[in-house]
């Protein structure tokens, strides 16, 4: 009985009083209008991104450089390793400011193999060995076989979206996939493993104790840019 008490009272004054009418009209427009602003606020705002910016599609471009940081020769005997190490502060200045993204080793060999005997003639021919390096870095490694002027080379960025269109990604996101984030910088790790393979046969005598290897070490440093696409919107059909 009270809440009627309250209600009828209320709606003869909207049917009455002028200024009862005007704030209920108001209440009202407010009511239907602030949440359709925000509704087509929001259907009209690009989606963002957890790590911040525009979602949508981007072009990336890049330009790697190569810093030498160490070189030299070793001789690998059979099944053995030899482990080379450098350090970032051989490249001096020339890496200051720049976004260190990698390091690759390349190696360099000619096969010592020798055969001697009469029977060499017909006997299976010299073989090439095994040769393999195997970077590490802060925590990090990459393995690979290599022939002569291959590298073995280790990376924290994803190289793969270079010189691509990506999608449904953010400028922010795809940053976070190219910076090198500091890493780089201090000592790095070469191991060069050898594994001798021979020729020869009956009457054919073969030598080969191992493989003098050359290598180059060098840092890779990326610069990047990201252009957004602009898609244009599709023609209605007719």
């Amino acid at each position: 009985m009270t809440t009627g008490g309250v209600i009828l009272p209320f709606i003869d004054d909207i049917m009455t009083d002028r200024n009862t009418q005007i704030h209920v009209a108001a209440i009202a427009f407010f009511l239907i209008v602030f949440p359709a602003y925000f509704a087509f606020a929001a259907s009209n705002t690009e989606p963002y991104t957890i790590s911040g910016g525009p979602v949508g599609d981007y072009s990336v471009t890049g330009t790697y450089s190569y810093h030498q940081i160490g070189d030299g020769s070793q001789y690998v005997n059979d099944g053995d390793t030899v482990n080379v190490m450098v350090n970032s502060d051989a490249a001096g200045d020339e890496i200051d400011g720049k976004n260190i993204v990698g390091v690759r080793a390349t190696l360099t060999f000619t096969d010592d193999e020798s055969q001697n005997g009469l029977g060499c003639a017909a006997a299976q021919p010299e073989q090439d060995d095994d040769v393999s390096g195997k970077m590490m870095h802060s925590g990090l490694e990459e393995t690979s076989p290599t022939l002569s002027g291959e590298s073995v080379t280790l990376e924290w960025h994803n190289s793969s979206i270079i010189g691509t269109t990506v999608s449904n990604m953010s400028e922010s996101d795809i940053m976070m996939m190219l910076d090198g984030m500091g890493i780089g910088l201090g000592e790095h790790s070469l191991d060069i493993s050898v594994s001798v393979n021979t020729g020869g046969g009956l009457g054919c005598q073969t030598t080969d104790d191992g493989e003098e290897v050359a290598y180059t070490i060098e840092l890779i440093s990326l610069e990047y840019d990201i252009d957004m696409v602009e898609v244009e919107p599709e023609e209605p059909a007719e």
